[in-house]
């Protein structure tokens, strides 16, 4: 009987060539847009890095992710309803909503990012899958 193949999970900070290809991708088009002297392209900076935190470094559950794009886009609607947009407003008001997802993220039994085998006593049911 045919059984479909799965990854093994891992832990830690993970990069790839892949990675480094979407970074530089992200870093171009932000290049670009500021020299087009788009006065947005700081959005795509702060999305592009909260992006690579989330998924390489501390690899935060996708529930947590969606959370924080959905109260980025609202953190970013809010200023530009006050029309004071501007990116230490949002990147001030969206670092604790970081924090938070992250540290929420850590003290849960499928943390697998970075310091989990320090800080996830549960790592080992994780990584054999008997949490999800």
């Amino acid at each position: 009987m045919f059984e479909p193949k799965h990854n093994a999970r891992t832990w830690g900070f993970r990069f790839s060539l892949t990675d480094a290809l979407a970074i530089l991708s992200f870093m171009s088009a932000a290049a670009v847009l500021w020299r087009l002297g788009i006065l947005l392209w700081w959005m795509l900076a702060i999305a592009a890095g909260h992006f690579f935190l989330f998924c390489n470094v501390f690899r935060i559950v996708r529930r947590r992710e969606l959370a924080w794009s959905g109260l980025f886009i609202l953190n970013v609607g809010i200023w530009t309803w006050l029309d004071l947009l501007a990116w230490p407003c949002v990147l001030l008001c969206q670092l604790p909503i970081t924090v938070g997802l992250v540290v929420a993220d850590m003290r849960s039994p499928g943390y697998h990012g970075v310091f989990a085998s320090r800080l996830n006593p549960r790592l080992n049911d994780y990584l054999e899958g008997r949490f999800p």
